[in-house]
């Protein structure tokens, strides 16, 4: 679960990045939302579960103010929204390739 967590962390701003070109364009297709919307599911799951993987252990336990939202609801949300723009960019690269 760790290692799934640390690669999606990397492949996020360049799925962002491809989910902002493909809205860009605006020629949304239907199957893209369903998709989304069912891989946001997934992601939600995977967040609430993985959510223990990425808490520090308790000695590093400092918070600033951009920690103020890390909570276990946020990290899900972020996780559902990420897997809600990899259909998007999938489908960005495809037009684009």
């Amino acid at each position: 679960m760790k290692v799934l967590l640390w690669i999606l962390n990397i492949i996020s701003p360049i799925v962002l990045i491809a989910a902002i070109g493909y809205f860009a364009m605006g020629d949304i297709e239907d199957w893209v939302l369903y998709a989304g919307a069912g891989s946001a599911l997934l992601g939600l799951i995977i967040g609430f579960t993985g959510w223990a993987e990425t808490v520090p252990p308790r000695w590093f336990w400092v918070k600033s103010s951009v920690d103020l939202f890390d909570s276990r609801v946020f990290t899900a949300l972020s996780y559902a929204f990420m897997f809600f723009c990899i259909p998007a960019a999938v489908a960005c690269i495809i037009e684009f390739l």
